[in-house]
């Protein structure tokens, strides 16, 4: 009897796992190499921070709501139209913000990529639930885990130096032709979804079922660990590039943010790992305690570019690790209850997971117009703070 819907359908995992590594390169890519450039653009276009806040948190909220009715067509029609239609999606929305001219046009130009990636994510992150068994999905979301690291090395490098060699518009225009190669190549990727057509099950029953779902003390206590963790993560990358103005340079910008993302992806992959040994809440704790300290020290560090890229390193393992652990604790759960709404659980998982990356640039940006950075810096420890005592009190998946 095959173990996975890739062994069912007689195509190996790796075709499977190198389309949609390829796919989240691109994205992530694009979300993170902006992060180097937000001075340069706002200064360009005359944009104000708390403007920028809003437009980078815009395309975390395109990016989220959408995420439900997605991930239930994706049950019920299959995940391979949401790849492919996402990822062209998506690409119009670099093409648009590569040629803006307005405050506005970014704004327009990020919501559209990120519903792009609303359609792309859940689609993807539920191929790996359909092709992983539970003793294995731990290592899949590793593999997964370790694109979005290297797409974020990649973007942290291309906003930073080519950004700041060529500028940002020719960073956009050159991701946007990339990601169209991708969507081509993504028109072989294999269904794996069981895609649930019976008549005694609609969308209505599904849309109930997955409500159900996260009664779950488990699934409820990941979503909410995720989202305040993406809320600090997101809310303190945004900050970075305002506060290490003047001691760091735009080109060396981008460098800053590399010790960040190689911790991110590498503590992604070892902890996606290690929970398929050990079990999913064990290295939780460990990695939002010490992303949660770094944070804290960010209030108080020295400025110098290698302490604070240094310190900023370990608030990485609060983003990779966590989303990784987290996903799969979801779909533990679901998988052993009911695997026809995978997508859609998935949806509203991440609906809830980057509502809170959304609020972070907004929050974050707020209080360091108010307060100052370290002030801010400060309150999205706190929030890794709740995020742990919730951790404490989740219940393994692995049994």
């Amino acid at each position: 009897m095959p173990n996975t819907a890739a062994d069912s359908i007689g195509v190996p995992r790796t075709r499977i796992m190198s389309i949609l590594t390829g796919g989240l390169l691109i994205v992530f890519m694009s979300i993170l190499s902006l992060i180097p450039m937000l001075p340069a653009v706002s200064g360009e276009l005359d944009v104000g921070k708390p403007m920028m806040g809003i437009i980078m948190g815009s395309f975390m909220v395109f990016m989220a709501i959408p995420q439900v009715p997605i991930g239930v067509f994706s049950d019920r029609y299959g995940r391979r139209p949401f790849i492919t239609i996402g990822i062209l999606v998506f690409s119009l929305g670099l093409l648009i913000f590569g040629t803006a001219g307005s405050g506005l046009q970014l704004l327009v130009a990020r919501s559209l990529s990120g519903l792009g990636v609303a359609m792309f994510l859940p689609a993807a992150y539920a191929i790996v639930g359909d092709i992983y068994p539970i003793r294995e999905r731990g290592k899949g979301f590793g593999i997964i885990g370790l694109a979005v690291g290297l797409g974020t090395v990649s973007g942290y490098i291309l906003g930073g130096v080519v950004g700041g060699i060529s500028g940002w518009r020719t960073v956009f225009l050159s991701m946007f032709w990339v990601s169209l190669v991708i969507a081509g190549v993504s028109l072989w990727l294999t269904e794996t979804s069981p895609c649930t057509r019976d008549a005694n099950f609609g969308i209505r029953k599904m849309m109930v079922s997955t409500l159900l779902m996260f009664r779950d003390r488990s699934i409820l206590m990941a979503g909410m660990v995720s989202m305040l963790c993406g809320i600090s993560v997101i809310g303190a990358s945004y900050m970075l590039p305002f506060f290490a103005t003047g001691i760091v340079s735009p080109v060396n910008m981008g460098f800053i943010f590399i010790p960040f993302a190689i911790t991110s992806s590498l503590g992604a992959s070892v902890t996606g790992v290690l929970s398929d040994r050990i079990g999913r809440k064990p290295p939780l704790i460990a990695m939002i305690i010490l992303g949660g300290s770094a944070l804290l020290l960010m209030s108080y560090v020295t400025l110098s570019p290698l302490v604070i890229a240094i310190n900023f390193a370990f608030v990485g393992l609060c983003l990779g690790p966590v989303v990784t652990l987290t996903t799969a604790i979801l779909i533990d759960q679901v998988v052993k209850k009911d695997v026809r709404i995978l997508g859609t659980s998935l949806g509203a998982f991440n609906m809830i997971r980057w509502l809170g990356a959304a609020a972070g640039p907004v929050v974050a940006g707020l209080i360091m117009e108010l307060e100052g950075a370290r002030t801010s810096f400060l309150v999205l420890a706190a929030l890794t703070g709740l995020a742990t005592v919730i951790a404490f009190f989740l219940k393994e998946t692995i049994e």
